[in-house]
């Protein structure tokens, strides 16, 4: 092989150094392709390898070697091979400047392959700690630029590439461990988009308009206007297992709106009506939950909507059973609804159903 292409994957500097950019001891985990001269990867052996560190792409003045090692018994398969430059001779060089690789076979006598590849001014206290990478400087970091902004402390710079974070379902979401305030990811299902914790809970991106599915003013968005300003929220869970829906017998004369809108009238006529502790009305009207305090028993087209928008996409974590609305259809019967199907029904105010409450914004 007269020629040697080399070709750099990955760089990293595995030992913290000081801040003032002088000389220190460093290792650089550098990985490389060696090819024939007819362009086929070079057969899979070892090899002697020199590896220099100049300050300049062309020159060969011993002024601007910087550093030099040669590698013993390199094993390449398939073309690659993978050295820790300073783990032999001590990679002295102060890491504030950038410099150019030298690569060729043999103890160092060889033609390098050029142009020398460019290693550009890395952090002062880039360091290798557990599993994860970590700055231990405070200097900014640049990714496809040489020059990042000082009042950043990444600069990412690209005219052709985006920046792309970590997708995941909405389980993968909510299965991360203890978020901190201000991790962002992408859902990729149900209500897609980017998500940031804000410290309680997953919040929606969505800007000014809201968006059914969305996490927002204490629950989740059931129903929002052809606006995005206004709608309807539902209680993240479920305030009743199993209630009657109470006062069986007692004409509730106000209690019979069944229309989107008046689940508010309708649980405070009940309320009004009927003094029995602990029910559906009842909990949802003395509910204070995330800071809200205005929340009711919706109408029979209210829960429809809850089922539609939310149970029937996976959204609010609804059981399949049936859930009571403040609508009325006599003394002794009111309007449910069965969430494994949808169905909505006429049924006794005696049977035991789950309650879920609602709020307006």
């Amino acid at each position: 092989m007269k020629n040697i292409l080399f070709a750099l994957v990955y760089v990293a500097v595995v030992f913290c150094c000081p801040k003032t950019g002088r000389s220190q001891n460093a290792t650089l985990s550098l990985q490389g392709i060696l090819v024939q001269d007819n362009g086929q990867a070079a057969l899979d052996s070892t090899y002697q390898l020199t590896f220099k560190l100049w300050k300049s792409a062309t020159s060969t003045l011993p002024a601007d070697l910087v550093w030099s090692d040669v590698f013993n018994g390199v094993k390449v398969t398939g073309g690659k091979y993978n050295v820790i430059l300073g783990s032999g001779a001590a990679l002295t060089a102060p890491f504030n400047q950038a410099y150019y690789l030298g690569v060729s076979l043999g103890s160092g006598s060889g033609a390098e392959y050029m142009p020398r590849p460019r290693l550009t001014a890395a952090p002062a206290g880039l360091a290798l700690l557990g599993t994860g990478n970590e700055f231990t400087s405070g200097a900014a970091v640049g990714i496809g630029t040489t020059s990042p902004a000082a009042s950043a402390i990444l600069d990412i710079n690209s005219t052709a590439k985006g920046l792309l974070i970590p997708r995941m379902t909405d389980a993968q979401k909510k299965a991360i461990g203890q978020p901190d305030a201000g991790t962002v990811v992408y859902q990729t299902d149900l209500l897609k988009g980017f998500y940031y914790y804000d410290g309680a809970r997953w919040q929606h991106i969505t800007g000014s308009v809201r968006q059914v599915g969305e996490s927002y003013g204490g629950g989740i968005i059931f129903y929002v206007d052809s606006k995005g300003q206004h709608g309807l929220i539902a209680a993240e869970t479920d305030q009743s297992t199993g209630v009657a829906w109470g006062c069986s017998g007692t004409p509730i004369t106000h209690a019979y709106g069944t229309k989107r809108g008046s689940g508010l009238a309708n649980t405070q006529s009940i309320i009004d009506s009927c003094s029995t502790s602990g029910i559906p009305a009842r909990l949802c009207d003395e509910l204070v939950l995330n800071g809200y305090s205005d929340w009711f028993l919706p109408t029979k087209d209210e829960l429809d909507l809850m089922y539609d928008n939310l149970k029937a996409v996976g959204l609010g974590g609804f059981s399949n059973a049936s859930y009571w609305s403040s609508s009325s259809v006599s003394g002794t019967d009111a309007w449910s609804q069965n969430f494994n199907g949808g169905a909505q029904n006429s049924s006794a105010k005696t049977s035991s159903f789950r309650v879920r409450a609602i709020r307006r914004f």
